[in-house]
């Protein structure tokens, strides 16, 4: 066991940066029962139902945006953006207008948070936020969130949306792990040995879900979130995704295939296909009352095996 805790360990820092947090190390803990990985953006923070409010007040769009125009985790194959080079000005003059600190925590939160440690797990967070956005991210925990993750990991998938910003130190996690080239979230499951993720984003779900990393248990994620970007889950091998719906906005709008584009939604959202591996979660409640459930399952297995063994004595 301790051989491969090592090899990990050393595979590991082969392609991060550990960076502690002030004043802080990596505990060690006894009786800990695993580690449960958590998204950020909607997550913990409502940054999309922030994003909305600011998109209004800065771009004007009419009618106004709400949160039902997110039909997609990429802005620009939305309504109310632009092409993907016009979209990432827009995203930097909401991170420059103060979204990190405006998106206040999604209902539930920390109450769950602080159930999930009391029944023994590690938490860690798995964002696709990048290093740029550490020092606002870091910012935002310590203020809503203290003192109950273990670490943070960025995979850096949208970097390039991001403004660089000031870091400034924070009681947010034990340490925070930056890549120094964009992972996957399937990658960063396997390599902190996470019994599953808790995610808002169907594509994540999805990769995580059909990746080919070893993992024990039935359930990878939780999907969660009634929100209409994850709402459907492409990858259905019997409802293949199509060229439509691999247009931007206004390349939809503009060959006149808006209406082509909602009824092939609508059939997949009639079919509610989720790939194996997957469950959702739609809020904090639904999420704890599934990890209890877990919880209980784990300890009565492992007490049927206890017994068995005694048995065989």
């Amino acid at each position: 066991m301790a051989s491969s805790s090592r090899s990990r360990t050393a595979e590991v820092e082969e392609d991060v940066e550990t960076i502690l947090a002030s004043g802080l190390v990596t505990p060690t803990r006894r009786g800990w029962k695993g580690t449960i990985a958590v998204d950020m953006d909607d997550v913990l923070c409502q940054t999309n139902a922030t994003i909305v409010h600011m998109h209004n007040e800065l771009f004007d769009t009419q009618p106004p945006l709400t949160l039902a125009d997110f039909k997609n985790y990429l802005y620009w194959m939305n309504r109310g953006w632009g092409t993907p080079e016009e979209t990432v000005d827009m995203v930097a003059q909401l991170y420059q207008g103060g979204l990190y600190m405006r998106a206040p925590p999604v209902p539930g939160a920390k109450e769950a948070l602080h159930r999930l440690k009391d029944l023994g797990y590690n938490l860690v967070i798995i964002t696709a936020r990048s290093e740029n956005q550490r020092a606002g991210t870091e910012d935002w925990i310590a203020e809503y969130l203290p003192d109950i993750f273990d670490e943070i990991h960025f995979t850096g998938a949208f970097q390039h949306l991001e403004p660089t910003r000031e870091e400034k130190e924070g009681h947010v996690a034990r340490k925070a792990v930056v890549s120094h080239h964009k992972r996957s979230k399937a990658e960063i499951i396997h390599s902190t040995s996470s019994l599953f993720l808790i995610d808002d984003s169907s594509e994540n779900a999805y990769d995580v879900a059909t990746s080919t990393y070893p993992h024990d248990g039935p359930i990878k994620v939780l999907l969660f979130g009634d929100y209409p970007w994850n709402a459907v889950v492409h990858g259905d091998p019997s409802f293949p995704k199509s060229a439509v719906e691999g247009m931007t906005y206004h390349e939809k709008v503009k060959n006149g295939l808006l209406e082509e584009y909602e009824s092939i939604r609508k059939k997949k959202l009639e079919k509610k296909w989720l790939p194996p591996g997957v469950e959702r979660a739609g809020d904090w409640e639904k999420v704890l009352g599934w990890v209890e459930r877990f919880d209980s399952d784990k300890q009565r297995s492992q007490a049927e095996v206890k017994g068995g063994d005694a048995e065989g004595i």
